[in-house]
């Protein structure tokens, strides 16, 4: 019986990592912007920014508008900025 219980183990142990893994293929290539009702693919596959809250949007416009001439144009080469840019979450007044 503890042969039996050992197996068990073992597979509820590897469906645990399966599912982990299969759950972090799917998020990780998308941002999720809820405040928006957006999903957009990442031009990386990384953990920054999987999901942006409006306080992340917020911050990141406030950033740009703080900054001087040079610094804006950093920001607006920023992958995460012109992704934002892009998809109409951030954009320009005139």
């Amino acid at each position: 019986m503890t042969n039996q219980n050992s197996n068990s183990q073992k597979r509820n142990g590897t469906g645990f990592i399966i599912l982990i893994i299969v759950l972090l293929g799917i998020t990780l290539p998308f941002h999720y912007v809820p405040s928006h009702l957006k999903v957009f693919p990442k031009n990386n596959f990384t953990f920054s920014h999987t999901i942006v809250t409006q306080d992340d949007i917020d911050n990141l416009v406030e950033r740009y508008n703080d900054a001087s001439f040079f610094e804006k144009q950093a920001i607006k080469n920023e992958p995460f900025f012109r992704k934002l840019t892009e998809e109409g979450i951030i954009y320009e007044k005139k």
